[in-house]
C-alpha cells in the first residue's frame, strides 16, 4: 500500500490586527502514524479533523480525536498528536495569537482545561482556510480576507 502525504500551508507574516490575527494554517492529510511533537507552541493553535482519527496528548492525558472534532493547543505547553495507523486523519489547523485570543477562546468553551471541540461544519472549516491560502500576497486586501475568515472559523 502507498501513502502519498498531502499538505498545503501558509505563514501570514503580516499581522496588523491586535485582537486575533493569523500565524499560519494549512491542511494535511496525514500518512499512518503521522506525528509532530513532542513540542511546544508560542501562540494557540487548533486543529481540526476532516476524515479519520488520530490521538492527542497533553497534560498527561490522551484524547481520541475523529472527524467532525478538533482540539486546542494552548501556547507554552507540550503537547503530541499523531494520526491513527488504520484511520490516518486528515485535519486542517489555524495558529493564531493576539491580545484578546483567549478570551474568545473561552467565549466558545475552549481553554487549558476544555481542549476538544465537536463541528459539524466539516465544509465551511476546509472551505474557510482553503481560502486563506489563497491570499498569500500579504497586500492590504489580503490582510482584511483573512482576518474576516479567522472569525468565520471559530466552533459554535
Amino acid at each position: 500500500m502507498i501513502f502519498i502525504l498531502e499538505a498545503y500551508f501558509l505563514e501570514n507574516s503580516i499581522r496588523d490586527f491586535n485582537d486575533m490575527y493569523l500565524c499560519y494554517c494549512g491542511l494535511e492529510k496525514c500518512v499512518p502514524l503521522h506525528s509532530f511533537g513532542p513540542a511546544v507552541r508560542p501562540n494557540y493553535l487548533l486543529h481540526y479533523v476532516l476524515e479519520g482519527k488520530g490521538y492527542y496528548y497533553v497534560d498527561n492525558n490522551k484524547f481520541t480525536v475523529n472527524k467532525n472534532e478538533g482540539f486546542l493547543i494552548s501556547p507554552n505547553i507540550v503537547t503530541f498528536y499523531q494520526a491513527d495507523q488504520e484511520n490516518p486523519w486528515t485535519y486542517l489547523w489555524i495558529g493564531i495569537d493576539g491580545n484578546k485570543v483567549e478570551a474568545y477562546l473561552k467565549s466558545v468553551g475552549l481553554d487549558k482545561n476544555n481542549v476538544i471541540f465537536k463541528s459539524s461544519e466539516n465544509d465551511e472549516l476546509k472551505e474557510y482556510v482553503m481560502e486563506m491560502l489563497k491570499h498569500h500576497r500579504s497586500t492590504p486586501a489580503d490582510s482584511f480576507k483573512i482576518e474576516g475568515l479567522l472569525y468565520l472559523f471559530f466552533p459554535n
